[in-house]
């Protein structure tokens, strides 16, 4: 157990986080470690822990509700106040603290990647260094008007021939979050990801398979009119809300405005693409250890407790599925969560790369051109790795 390394350590110069350590005392338990988490239903339950670590190993634990964002966390760190790490933040910020230096490599032995969903220890990852540890996941899935539909399909092809009876499907088919998918689906990718590193350098979001992908979501509006290039995520919810829509691709996030909206609706899994499990982007929460921190070792102590201690209790205040593959067997499920747990198990994260942040809008606005009729797929796809690669080369520029 974690805690039994805590109560063995004896660890020195680890005094500035409380104003009553014992000066020249080398006493890393007289030192109060503080973590922000950005997680706002489970801080409390998270501070708990806390005090329950304390009382079995006598390090003080403070756990903050903090949303502050990168510079707030780097002028904190300055301070005899500021946190020793970060327990719950989005997985796609967190390459933003390992390029500003603010993260401390993981430790091998603090968990095993073979205990978590792939996503979530995929995310943890930065040029082959494992940088976080993985809390809780979410992903997108396939919600279905039971009113409409009375099976979920097994394959898109399935999929169409039911949506065009009866209402269609809607999502956001301008953005990447919701397209990721088709690329998956016939080999194409944004960065290729190899040996726990992004190779920002190969690029797939203008290669053959996305073609391919673009020439399926086209059918989707073009063909079959589901939709258009205005439709958004918000729009295509209240359209299935309302009963307009036989299918929608949403989360987790969704589900109680259809519970009190009156829909019936059921989720499943996405429908397989090209004989091919449908990937969906998984969004994870991570924990990660200042690099600034005085008390490294002992934070990690602290997080494999709540690693080990804390899942089923944290998934219970905020409703958010455990990273951790024991965790997801022990808690209490309904068949939505039981959806969504297999779609996890289908889908991987967005990458950790800060130039993920020049993939957003150059894919958004041409897929809307190739939408409107204004391009083909094979245009939208090289316009959008012409745009990638000029919006990469210029956020570098400047480094």
């Amino acid at each position: 157990m974690s805690i039994c390394l805590a109560m063995t350590m004896a660890l020195t110069g680890c005094g500035s986080k409380s104003s009553d350590t014992q000066e020249g005392s080398g006493n890393s338990q007289n030192s109060s470690i503080v973590i922000w988490t950005n997680l706002e239903n489970e801080a409390k339950v998270l501070q708990e822990y806390a005090e329950k670590y304390t009382e079995e190993t006598g390090q003080k634990v403070e756990v903050i509700h903090e949303t502050a964002d990168i510079q707030q966390f780097v002028q904190a760190t300055k301070s005899a106040d500021g946190p020793d790490g970060i327990y719950g933040l989005a997985n796609d910020q967190l390459a933003n603290y390992i390029d500003a230096g603010l993260v401390e490599e993981v430790p091998e032995d603090v968990f095993s990647d073979d205990d978590y969903v792939s996503a979530s220890t995929i995310a943890c990852y930065a040029n082959g260094m494992r940088y976080g540890v993985p809390i809780a996941v979410e992903t997108n899935a396939l919600f279905y008007n039971t009113d409409k539909v009375k099976e979920a399909p097994e394959t898109w092809e399935e999929l169409l021939e039911v949506a065009k009876e009866q209402g269609g499907i809607q999502f956001e088919a301008t953005s990447i979050y919701y397209d990721l998918g088709f690329l998956r689906a016939y080999d194409s990718y944004i960065f290729q990801y190899k040996d726990g590193a992004y190779d920002v350098n190969d690029i797939g979001v203008g290669n053959e398979g996305a073609v391919k992908a673009y020439e399926f979501i086209n059918r989707l509006a073009n063909e079959y009119q589901f939709f258009g290039s205005d439709i958004t995520s918000d729009t295509a919810k209240g359209n299935f809300q309302s009963g307009q829509t036989a299918f929608y691709i949403g989360g987790p996030w969704d589900v109680d405005g259809f519970n009190s909206s009156g829909v019936s609706f059921a989720v499943a899994p996405m429908p397989t693409l090209n004989g091919k499990n449908f990937v969906t982007p998984v969004g994870i929460q991570v924990g990660f250890v200042s690099s600034k921190s005085d008390n490294k070792d002992g934070v990690w102590d602290f997080y494999q407790y709540l690693m080990e201690e804390s899942p089923e209790a944290v998934y219970e205040a905020g409703g958010r599925i455990p990273a951790q593959l024991e965790a997801q067997e022990a808690i209490e499920k309904d068949e939505i969560t039981e959806s969504f747990i297999e779609q996890v198990s289908y889908g991987e994260p967005m990458p950790t790369v800060s130039e993920m942040g020049q993939v957003w809008t150059p894919f958004s606005d041409n897929m809307k051109l190739m939408l409107n009729g204004q391009c083909t797929p094979k245009e939208a796809a090289s316009y959008i790795e012409e745009q990638l690669k000029e919006g990469i080369e210029l956020m570098n520029s400047g480094k």
